[in-house]
């Protein structure tokens, strides 16, 4: 990293001959108040951008080392939710909606919030210490001898400045005071060869409200994006409207909050007053399971099925997990045989007794009326 620093033309928030960073400025992207999600009540999503000069500029790295530190903290630490990922790039759009918290993971980027806006060009290398500490609200910090940098190829698409002439950089949630450096390598309107760096670059947040009709207006304020305003439902104070005065807020009078009312459902919305029809239920999509759930919107893997469980039967089933009651079992049905069983509903093989052929009456025994019939039969020809 050391080396790749040295290779590059340095600007250090100087005016350089073809274009440059001017600034990396924090934009306040949500102001949480516990509503939509409690566990983030008191802080601020914040989105981070550099600026640049032409709109064919390019951010190709960010990074740090023993000699040009990376440092980035707040006094709070950093939301990290563990549904969320170390890059913008890496986040799954489609699930933004079941899981509103992952709106406000913290993360970095070149110019990508999700995946859809990705090409596919970006990569790190040395930051496993640095996010690992950062995913556990400590800072992120790069500053050894082999360095770590963010970085993408030159014709990335979400690197460029664009007509807004800013790039994405990361997005960060905290109710702290957030202190950073960064250092950046550009490509000058995309060119590889007019690459420049820029080191020690520190975010500038916003100051105070300058819209007089806001709750939170001051009279030195910068900044619109930071503005407050009452809404339909509450006042500056966060107290809700009671135009009747009945003790029920205005807002809260038969109101319908459509959602998800399937308790077992993964999005089930305890607010909700009616269904919408968008839960989401995991659980057996098999029909011929045993535990199969018609209500499930997805196979969770757990679908339990029925079949022979005897291993001596025929049909014997060992992925079976209860006993259907058609096992076949072959053996001998005939009570006469030696062998017979019960159990057994295929015929099989009997071994059966061997004949008693002085038994001439049948009746099992070798007997006086045996030697009667005898005498009766002898002398007359078998016909």
């Amino acid at each position: 990293m050391r080396n790749f620093i040295l290779a590059c033309f340095t600007c250090i928030l100087t005016p350089c001959v073809h274009g440059q960073i001017t600034a990396l400025v924090a934009e306040p992207f949500a102001i949480h108040n516990g509503v939509e999600i409690p566990e983030l009540e008191g802080m601020i999503t914040y989105r981070i951008y550099a600026e640049m000069t032409h709109a064919d500029d390019e951010v190709s790295a960010i990074f740090g080392d023993i000699g040009s530190p990376m440092n980035l903290s707040s006094t709070s630490g950093f939301f990290n939710s563990p549904l969320g990922s170390d890059l913008g790039w890496e986040i799954n759009p489609a699930l933004l909606s079941f899981f509103p918290v992952l709106n406000y993971d913290s993360w970095l980027t070149i110019g990508a919030s999700n995946s859809s806006e990705s090409s596919n060009m970006g990569n790190t290398i040395g930051l496993e210490a640095a996010f690992e500490s950062f995913n556990a609200g400590g800072a992120f910090v790069v500053d050894n001898s082999i360095g770590g940098s963010i970085f993408t190829l030159a014709g990335d698409p979400a690197a460029a400045a664009g007509d807004d002439l800013r790039v994405l950089i990361g997005q960060l949630t905290t109710s702290g005071m957030i202190e950073s450096n960064f250092n950046f390598q550009m490509f000058v309107n995309g060119l590889q060869s007019q690459n420049l760096v820029f080191q020690d670059v520190p975010i500038v947040f916003p100051i105070g409200c300058d819209d007089e009709t806001a709750c939170n207006y001051s009279a030195n304020g910068t900044d619109s994006s930071s503005c407050i305003y009452p809404t339909e439902c509450e006042d500056c104070a966060g107290s809700c409207i009671d135009e009747n005065d009945n003790g029920v807020c205005d807002c809260d009078e038969g109101i319908d909050t459509p959602g998800c009312t399937a308790p077992n459902a993964d999005n089930y919305n305890a607010d909700a007053t009616s269904d919408d029809g968008s839960c989401i239920i995991g659980g057996c999509t098999y029909v011929n399971a045993t535990n199969f759930d018609p209500s499930a919107t997805y196979d969770a893997g757990t679908c339990a099925f029925a079949g022979c469980t005897n291993p001596l039967a025929l049909n014997f089933d060992a992925d079976a997990d209860s006993d259907d009651g058609n096992c076949l079992l072959l053996g001998c049905m005939d009570p006469v045989g030696f062998d017979f069983d019960p159990n057994a509903n295929v015929p099989g093989l009997c071994d059966y007794p061997a004949p008693c052929v002085a038994d001439i009456d049948g009746d099992g025994a070798v007997d006086v009326f045996d030697l009667l019939i005898f005498f009766e039969s002898y002398g007359n020809p078998c016909q």
